[in-house]
């Protein structure tokens, strides 16, 4: 492991904690949230599956996630081997989820809670969290390839949504521990008064839900767009961080973006558009839990910004939204 990678304390785009530990700690706690003493009370997957057995409580995303799950042979089966497959453990480092009804269990408290800031390691992205172990194995890779997985667990994030656009999820914007408005919380986000659209003499800031609050906007003035009748500068489109250039890309060659390899190709979906592509440059930034890129095309003359950042990386800064990233020649 080199030096960035240990000063950096989170996954790439920080929606998961890098240690383990932390991620362990986090899921072994909503476990005792959802079960109230152990996971070893949730009913074996291979009976589950044979009896169809109901799982009291369930919101309707998830409920018929498991009716997916146990009705169709297909998904049933990757959702068996996805368990299996997980790695064996230690005693002090044993996986914490062994079944699919625990994983369904967990999914459904998540629902209705809104993410907590927790300065020991941000688990923004819960559900990730949950699925860390099994969607690594073989038949975690087959499930989630699975259209009728994914419509399904599309229908449960945009359940997930309607309850942090709601104002029953600012119950995590309060000046505790874990509460964004905070004196630890505010310490990562300086100027968040004077930057951010906001009245803190009001109730949550002024915020009307989680979603409102995560979205907030800049006050008037606080990010300038970089010369705005140049049509040769390329501005930043998010706040985000320089992550990686890559030069003379071929047709079929393969970078990696968060640890995956891509190529052109794929990343255009094999439109013919990607031959113009290839033997130019690709520039990465991520930002939270997502990737963007600028891809352009051969014999462009492009110099990327770095504002002052001697290469890019996972411990680059991130450079304000509407600021120069690159300036075409």
């Amino acid at each position: 492991m080199d030096k960035a990678a240990k000063a950096i304390p989170y996954c790439v785009g920080k929606w998961l904690p890098s240690d383990q530990a932390v991620l362990d700690k986090w899921l072994q706690d909503l476990i005792e949230e959802v079960d109230g003493k152990d996971s070893t009370d949730c009913i074996d997957d291979v009976d589950a599956a044979d009896g169809g057995l109901e799982i009291v409580g369930l919101e309707p995303p998830v409920r018929a996630l498991q009716v997916l799950i146990e009705t169709d042979s297909e998904v049933n089966m990757f959702f068996h081997q996805m368990f299996r497959q997980i790695p064996a453990k230690d005693p002090t480092c044993k996986p914490h989820i062994t079944n699919y009804r625990l994983m369904l269990r967990l999914i459904n408290h998540i629902m209705t809670k809104a993410p907590e800031f927790n300065e020991s390691g941000l688990v923004g992205f819960p559900i990730n969290a949950i699925l860390n172990w099994p969607m690594g194995t073989t038949g975690g890779f087959a499930a989630f390839l699975n259209d009728k997985v994914n419509v399904h667990f599309k229908n449960i994030l945009n359940h997930w949504a309607i309850f942090l656009k709601s104002e029953e999820s600012r119950y995590v914007l309060n000046k505790g521990e874990n509460g964004w408005l905070g004196t630890k919380a505010l310490e990562h986000m300086q100027d968040f008064v004077t930057d951010f659209v906001c009245d803190e003499d009001k109730d949550y800031y002024g915020f009307k839900s989680w979603d409102d609050f995560f979205t907030r906007e800049f006050r008037e003035g606080i990010r300038p767009i970089a010369s705005p009748n140049d049509p040769q500068v390329i501005v930043n489109a998010c706040e985000s961080a320089p992550y990686k250039i890559q030069e003379n890309v071929r047709r079929r060659d393969r970078f990696w973006i968060k640890s995956q390899p891509y190529s052109i190709y794929f990343m255009l979906a094999n439109d013919p558009l990607a031959e113009q592509f290839k033997g130019q440059q690709i520039g990465m930034f991520h930002f939270g839990g997502s990737t963007h890129c600028l891809v352009f095309r051969k014999d462009v003359n492009i110099t990327f910004d770095l504002h002052g950042q001697k290469k890019p990386g996972l411990d680059a800064k991130n450079i304000p939204v509407n600021a120069k990233i690159a300036t075409v020649q």
